[in-house]
């Protein structure tokens, strides 16, 4: 009987449900204003109504997983299935390193549901949803392959479907392995059998997973007859040439440091961001050598050299499309696997016997929880300076609109405009959104910027949804026309009085010269 479901919770670990229980309470702390204001960015503009069928950047179940709040960008509906996605991704982690420490797992799931990957992907709330999916498939692909024999079969699937909706989550999935395979030498004592088993295991999961991906990507192609965008170098997948790689390794520890250490790095004013990853290497190296020499791991020699390598494959699982296209570039959208260094820390904590009498335990111990619960406050923080950020910029966008439309209906031939054309990008800085707020958060892809009006279809969209003005877009032939008349030449950019004008049934706007 369907009233039976409820005595289902009686059967779940206490660890599942602290997990489950954190993250949606820190989640919701933490994005609830983005949850319940419409703050679109540039492309969100544009997708109000979408279905987010993206078949070709390779994103074939995109749509479906978008879908199951509808294609309608409800911030509150996808913020809600986005947050039940992601508590169950932190209960996936849980349950793949088996916390047990309280404190750890309240930290492990702050983690998850704050970092900054997660809030940028907020900016992009139309799709959140479904990218929040991707991720838990990915942590689903490996808690199967760790508990079961056969499990790199089923989680195949799920790490295909993963990619499927978002091809950063492949990195998701070989980080989560990468410290799982760490975490089974620090701590489990593995013989060197099982864990030459357990990399065999991961790199099935990762070989058969992409290769599913790949005939499924190939069917949908194949029926739907589209090319690969050239976004993000997709239509140059494989074509990185060996003389590339030496690049890639740059980019990576460009990117790394630009991370975790920005302040520091290009000398420009340290954030409390900057401070706590600082703190965080440190005292994962102090809780390494504590590990490693309570545990007397440095003597197994092969097990030694293995953990190395797999430390030092990291970055690759981090930054892995790098290796996939030479034009890739990466954002915070795609990072959200860097998170797994800030678990690692936890994990070690964890390890620690909670009545060890040793003294740098009892100090490190309080360290770390101090660190990383500043360093998810600090997150937080990231994500509502960089959600007023949006709303800054929302105001700008649409009150410049109005300005422009109100300039408009005062022309005497505003009746007989049908059609749109936008010439230029117009500046609408400001000291806060241009310079003091990316000079203090990361670079929050989607979310920073002084307006989301880049091109024609964002006023043309912004015109039609939110101020009711319905206006289409010329032909490529009719744009060339006006080019040619004496009355687009004598144009001047805004705000002057010339710079917007109706030319035959055109409306142009001319914000700067081309």
């Amino acid at each position: 009987m369907p009233e039976n479901i409820l005595k289902i919770k009686e059967k779940i670990p206490y660890e599942w449900k602290l997990a489950f229980c954190t993250s949606v309470i820190i989640g919701l702390l933490t994005h609830i204003y983005v949850f319940t204001n419409r703050l679109p960015n540039h492309d969100g503009l544009l997708n109000i109504y979408g279905s987010q069928a993206k078949v070709t950047s390779g994103r074939f179940f995109l749509g479906p997983a978008s879908g199951l709040s509808s294609y309608f960008d409800l911030p509150w509906v996808i913020g809600l299935f986005s947050i039940l996605f992601l508590a169950l991704t932190a209960v996936c982690i849980i349950t793949i390193f088996e916390v047990k420490k309280r404190i750890s797992i309240v930290l492990i799931s702050g983690i998850v549901v704050t970092f900054p990957s997660v809030s940028a992907t907020f900016s992009y709330m139309f799709t959140a949803d479904g990218y929040m999916l991707g991720a838990l498939f990915s942590s689903i692909a490996v808690l199967l392959t760790k508990k079961y024999k056969l499990g790199f079969l089923y989680g195949a699937i799920f790490l295909c479907l993963g990619v499927g909706i978002y091809q950063a989550n492949l990195s998701v999935a070989m980080a989560l392995l990468t410290i799982w395979l760490m975490h089974e030498i620090l701590f489990k004592a593995p013989t060197i059998k099982n864990l030459g088993k357990n990399i065999l295991r991961s790199g099935l999961l990762v070989g058969i997973g992409m290769l599913l991906y790949l005939v499924v990507y190939k069917i949908y192609t194949g029926l739907f007859e589209v090319k690969m965008t050239s976004y993000q170098g997709l239509d140059k997948v494989g074509g990185l040439s060996i003389h590339d790689i030496p690049m890639r390794f740059n980019d990576i520890t460009e990117q790394l440091k630009v991370f975790f250490f920005r302040g520091f790095y290009f000398y420009q004013e340290v954030n409390l961001l900057e401070i706590l990853n600082l703190g965080i290497v440190i005292i994962t190296i102090v809780w390494s050598i504590i590990i490693l020499i309570k545990r007397n791991i440095i003597k197994n020699f092969i097990q030694t050299i293995i953990f190395i390598l797999l430390f030092i494959s990291l970055p690759i699982s981090y930054y892995i499309v790098y290796f996939v296209s030479p034009t890739t570039f990466y954002h915070m959208l795609m990072i959200f696997s860097i998170s797994t260094i800030y678990i690692y820390l936890v994990l070690l904590y964890e390890s620690i016997d909670v009545n060890g009498k040793l003294l740098i335990e009892k100090i490190a111990s309080w360290v770390t929880v101090l660190l990383l619960a500043l360093t998810i406050y600090n997150f937080s923080l990231i994500a509502n300076i960089n959600y007023m950020n949006m709303e800054l910029r929302y105001e700008k966008s649409i009150s410049f609109a109005n300005r422009v439309l109100n300039r408009v209906e005062q022309l005497e031939n505003y009746n007989d405009i049908e059609k749109i054309s936008v010439v230029g990008k117009i500046s609408l800085y400001s000291e806060l959104t241009s310079v003091t707020i990316p000079n203090k958060i990361p670079m929050m892809m989607g979310g920073t910027g002084e307006h989301f009006l880049n091109d024609v279809s964002h006023y043309q969209k912004l015109f039609s949804n939110f101020l009711g003005y319905q206006l289409a877009y010329p032909t490529p032939e009719e744009l060339d026309k006006i080019k040619s008349t004496e009355g687009y030449r004598n144009m001047k950019p805004w705000p002057a009085k010339e710079s917007v004008q109706v030319i035959d049934d055109i409306l142009v706007i001319k914000l700067a010269d081309e």
